[in-house]
């Protein structure tokens, strides 16, 4: 099979990983580490590549849509209460369609990319396991999606809450919001990144999953919504998080438990629902298993390039 020459660029960054150079007269390294420098190279490689390209703008310019609509809602319905247009925008909108989508598209990308752009081969080539290879460039791509998601949410906080008062509380509610986000963003990346191991239609698979899974099964009041992510992150929004506002019959609504079918006591509290410490190590023990399945089949995996023949 032919292979295509690589270029200065792939080149550099395959020595890079191998943590190589000239041959010194030093004493030699010792494996642990070689491996550890491999390993920190690849992740920043990965971090570099992940500036490059149409991804990350197309990405950016998605997350700006609630802080735009926050904008938008302000200048014309100014008699829309602030923690409405917080619970809508950064507690709906956010976690249902543009966290998923954002751990989606760069999820499906860990091994595909490198395929894509016929540099796996020489990954390969270097003194680090498929397994381990895979798991850095996962939490390469989880880096990204929590800073992409984290300046997300301060930008629609802060276009809410503008002119407000109150920055202590809004800065901690803006916290909270951006710990959920990398909470579930890192979880579904793992997922994501588990179903391009399984298939080579990860994004529509993908996109099949946020619409049935997360987005109508999460809303039904069954037990079958505790198979979804977006099912613990709500829990731990609403026992972190108070969505109560007025009403124009000058009683108070409780958003949350409206809009997230979530049966209450006469108190306003949670009944029969996992605790907020429950609901976290169930995402992250899911998003171990996923991860380990997904780096065990990747070192399994016999992988393919494109070459001249092939394209």
């Amino acid at each position: 099979m032919k292979q295509t020459k690589p270029s200065a660029a792939t080149r550099a960054a395959s020595a890079a990983v191998a943590g190589g150079g000239p041959p010194t007269a030093s004493a030699p390294e010792l494996p642990s580490r070689s491996l550890f420098r491999s390993v920190w190279a690849l992740y920043g490689l990965s971090l570099r590549q992940h500036q490059h390209g149409k991804r990350w703008l197309m990405v950016a310019i998605l997350l700006s849509v609630p802080g735009i609509l926050a904008g938008v809602l302000r200048l014309t319905s100014a008699s829309v209460p602030r923690e409405m247009l917080e619970f809508f925008l950064a507690f709906m909108f956010m976690p249902q369609a543009l966290v998923p989508l954002t751990a989606l598209v760069y999820a499906s990308g860990v091994i595909q990319d490198e395929q894509e752009e016929q540099t796996l081969t020489y990954l390969l080539t270097r003194p680090v396991p498929k397994w381990l290879m895979y798991m850095t460039k996962l939490a390469a791509a989880i880096t990204v999606m929590v800073v992409l998601l984290v300046l997300a949410n301060i930008l629609t906080y802060g276009v809410i809450y503008v002119g407000a008062g109150h920055g202590s509380v809004v800065a901690a509610r803006c916290a909270k919001a951006c710990v959920l986000a990398a909470l579930a963003a890192a979880v579904y990346g793992c997922l994501f990144g588990l179903i391009g191991m399984l298939t080579r239609r990860v994004l529509v698979a993908g996109l099949i999953y946020i619409a049935l899974v997360e987005g109508l099964l999460a809303n039904l009041p069954f037990s079958i919504r505790l198979l979804t992510v977006i099912y613990y992150t709500r829990l731990i929004a609403y026992r972190w998080l108070a969505f109560i506002v007025p009403t124009s019959q000058g009683t108070s609504q409780n958003l949350a438990a409206d809009n997230w079918k979530l049966a209450l006591n006469s108190h306003g509290q949670l009944v029969g629902y996992p605790q907020s410490l429950t609901c976290i190590l169930v995402l992250l023990v899911g998003g171990i298993v996923c991860t380990l399945l997904a780096a065990w089949l990747c070192n399994l995996r016999e992988f393919y390039v494109k070459t001249p023949e092939k394209m």
